[in-house]
C-alpha cells in the first residue's frame, strides 16, 4: 500500500514537473517564433522596398528613355520626323504626307542610333523610287537640345557615307519653326524650305507646297532668285538662314 501511495504521488509530481517544463519550454518558443517572425517580417518589408524602388526606378527610367529631346527631319516627297531622346535613339516617328505614312509601315526605325536610322531609312527598297536619281534632293534638318547639339547632330551626318551625297543637303532649324510648322501641317524640314519660299514669293501658302517635292521646292527658289530684281526689292535675293516662324493651321499623323 505505501509503495502504491508513494508511486502516486511520484506520479503526481512527474506530472507537475512535466507540465513546468512544457510551460518553460513554450515560452521559450513563443518568444523565439515572435523573434523569427519579426526578423521575417522585417525581410519581407525590405524586399517589398527594394522592390518598390527598382520598380519606381525602371518606371522613371522608361519615361526618361522615351522623352525626345531633339528632332530630325527626313524630307524628299516623304516627309518625317524622328524624336531623338538623350542616349541619340530614335523614339517617336511622325509622318506629314500620305508617302511618308507608307514608307514607315516597311521600315523599322525606333530604338536605333538617329545616324543608323537615316541611313535604314535612305537605304529601304520602300525609299528607292524617291533617292534613285540625282534628281531628287534630299533634306535633313536637325534640331538640338542645345545650338551645341545641333551642330553635333550636323557633323555626325554629314560624316557619314551617305551625308557626302551631294543631293543630301543638312541644315538646323529651331523649335519656334517647329511648332509653327505643325499647325501649317507641315515638317519643320519642309516648313524650313517653305519659309524661304515665302521670303521671294509673299504670296504662297503652304497647302500649295505640301505635296512638292523637296526638289520642285528647291527649283521654284533658285526660279525666283534668279529672276528677282534686288534694286526693288532688298529681301528679294536674301536666303534665310533662320526663317522668322508664322503659324498656320493643318495636321499630321502620328506614330509614337
Amino acid at each position: 500500500m505505501d509503495n502504491r501511495i508513494r508511486n502516486a504521488f511520484n506520479s503526481v509530481h512527474a506530472e507537475d514537473e512535466l507540465k513546468n517544463n512544457t510551460k518553460e519550454f513554450l515560452a521559450e518558443y513563443a518568444v523565439k517564433a515572435n523573434k523569427t517572425s519579426a526578423q521575417r517580417f522585417k525581410r519581407t518589408v525590405v524586399a517589398f522596398a527594394a522592390c518598390f524602388i527598382l520598380t519606381l526606378l525602371g518606371i522613371g527610367g522608361w519615361r526618361f528613355y522615351t522623352i525626345p529631346v531633339s528632332a530630325i527631319s527626313v524630307d524628299v516627297n516623304p516627309s518625317i520626323e524622328l524624336g531623338i531622346n538623350r542616349f541619340d535613339r530614335v523614339v517617336t516617328v511622325d509622318t506629314y504626307n500620305k508617302e511618308g505614312e507608307l514608307l514607315v509601315k516597311s521600315v523599322r526605325l525606333k530604338n536605333l542610333n538617329y545616324s543608323n536610322a537615316i541611313e535604314t531609312l535612305l537605304n529601304s527598297e520602300a525609299m528607292k523610287p524617291y533617292v534613285s536619281t540625282d534628281d531628287n534632293l534630299v533634306s535633313i534638318t536637325v534640331i538640338g537640345d542645345t545650338k551645341q547639339k545641333s551642330e553635333e547632330m550636323q557633323n555626325k551626318i554629314r560624316s557619314r557615307k551617305y551625308g557626302e551625297s551631294t543631293n543630301i543637303e543638312c541644315h538646323a532649324s529651331n523649335r519656334e519653326q517647329t511648332k509653327a510648322a505643325h499647325d501649317a501641317g507641315l515638317s519643320f524640314g519642309k516648313y524650313r524650305a517653305y519659309l524661304e519660299l515665302k521670303a521671294l514669293d509673299p504670296e504662297i501658302k503652304p497647302d500649295e507646297i505640301k505635296n512638292l517635292s523637296m526638289r520642285q521646292i528647291r527649283d521654284q527658289i533658285s526660279a525666283l532668285k534668279n529672276n528677282c530684281d534686288p534694286t526693288s526689292d532688298e529681301n528679294c535675293c536674301g536666303a534665310l538662314e533662320e526663317p522668322t516662324a508664322k503659324q498656320h493651321h493643318g495636321k499630321h499623323s502620328s506614330h509614337s
